[in-house]
């Protein structure tokens, strides 16, 4: 069992893999300027691509696991060693600084799709000897947070050196920004560590959470007043973790996903299985989640185009079932379940359906009155009488024919393009805005 004698900010990390993701929009210009800046078209070797074949459901594997031709577009770059960074921050009295950690941008990595939407990927490492529990987590919790100091550049916080150096030039934060509106404060982050001192499975579950939560490290067993609830770390880890070996322990979380454990990166496919495959599992995850946050941001603009194109879109990307191998499977279904995938799919499914009713009671007033209108009309028995009117208007109002029949004329135009625009104006509208666009 673990005890309170253990000091674990002093565990050595033997291997680890710390990755941040985040959103980011593009324009048609993008590419270009990412090709500029030497970042190459993903290419999966053959061995690759044999394996995802017998691992993923062909859906899955052709966008995000091997070279197929309508596969999204994903740029890779491995950065040089000026790719290093000085990330800290300050305490209340902001002067001194409480953390403080060098980090190294191994590579990046955007994935691009549909309407200027991408997901970025960065690898990190850190710039230390030896990386102890305290180390990394203070590097997590430093990574994760677009507002982070930085030092050592041209930039004043973390996430403008990623929008100018990362994304050439293309931007996250700002009222302009859409992905802004649903893309929180936070980067994603994807953590495993491997422990050579772990060898118990309480001690993992303990860990586990604390890297998990980005909590003080010790949180999960202590007794002190700001440790962390014993029945609230019993509930998390029952519902998120993944507990299928003994030498790891996973834990899935809105914000991360983490991975703890003895000897389960000592090895290159090892390594190459958590750097590509679950972290792949976990980029479609994040992928998925967040278009469910931009439909549901955009629902009050759900027209029919709207709507048929998040169809689309459920058609084109999200599948139920992923891979024929147990593992890939329970990991999928835990991040989806950490990340509400399916409550969120069936609320916007919900606003779906009542946005598109409103729609169409709306459409039904209208067709309503256009009936009661030509009601009206038809109820005349003939032209003859109408013309007749007509004409004795002009003798009551005295005025020439010419001035007469252009003002009725007239009139009469106004009032049509009146009751056009009442049925049609909101479609023609949305017509005009799309266009602008």
């Amino acid at each position: 069992m673990v005890t309170m004698s253990q000091d674990y900010t002093q565990y050595t990390i033997d291997n680890y893999i710390l990755k941040i993701t985040g959103v980011f929009n593009y324009d048609k210009d993008f590419q270009k300027k990412a090709y500029e800046a030497t970042y190459e078209e993903l290419q999966f070797s053959e061995d690759s691509e044999k394996f995802s074949k017998d691992f993923f459901y062909p859906d899955l594997r052709n966008q995000f696991f091997n070279n197929n031709k309508k596969r999204h577009s994903i740029l890779v770059k491995k950065n040089t060693e000026n790719s290093i960074v000085d990330l800290f921050t300050y305490q209340f009295d902001g002067k001194t600084k409480s953390k403080e950690v060098q980090l190294k941008i191994i590579d990046s990595r955007l994935d691009l799709f549909e309407e200027g939407f991408g997901l970025f990927t960065l690898n990190i490492k850190i710039q230390t000897e030896k990386t102890d529990l305290s180390k990394f987590s203070d590097a997590a919790f430093l990574a994760r947070n677009f507002e982070t100091n930085i030092g050592h550049t041209h930039y004043d916080k973390w996430h403008q050196y990623i929008e100018k150096e990362i994304l050439v030039g293309a931007s996250t934060r700002g009222n302009s920004i859409k992905v802004d509106e649903y893309s929180g404060s936070k980067y994603k982050l994807y953590m495993i560590i491997d422990i050579p001192e772990l060898t118990e499975k309480n001690e993992m579950k303990s860990l586990l959470f604390d890297i998990g939560t980005l909590s003080r490290i010790g949180s999960a067993i202590g007794n002190n007043y700001d440790s962390m609830d014993k029945d609230y770390v019993k509930q998390l880890t029952n519902k998120n973790a993944i507990s299928i070996f003994n030498n790891w322990e996973g834990l899935a979380l809105l914000d991360t996903y983490t991975v703890v454990g003895n000897k389960i990166l000592d090895t290159d496919w090892k390594k190459s299985t958590y750097l590509n495959i679950y972290h792949g599992i976990y980029l479609y995850c994040l992928f998925i989640k967040y278009n469910l946050f931009k439909y549901n941001f955009e629902i009050a603009d759900l027209d029919e185009d709207r709507r048929s194109n998040f169809q689309d879109f459920l058609a084109k990307y999200y599948f139920n079932y992923i891979s024929y191998n147990f593992l890939p499977t329970e990991i999928y279904n835990k991040i989806r379940t950490s990340l509400d995938i399916e409550k969120e799919l069936k609320l916007l499914n919900e606003k779906i359906v009542a946005v598109g009713q409103k729609i169409q009671e709306e459409q039904q007033d209208k067709t309503n009155k256009i009936l009661g209108i030509v009601t009206v009309l038809t109820s005349v028995s003939s032209v003859q009488p109408v013309y007749d009117y007509l004409i004795e208007g002009q003798k009551i109002l005295g005025w020439s024919s010419e001035i007469y029949w252009v003002t009725t004329i007239s009139i009469v135009l106004v009032l049509g393009g009146g009751v056009g625009f009442y049925v049609f104006g909101k479609n023609i509208l949305k017509l005009i805005k799309k266009r602008k666009k």
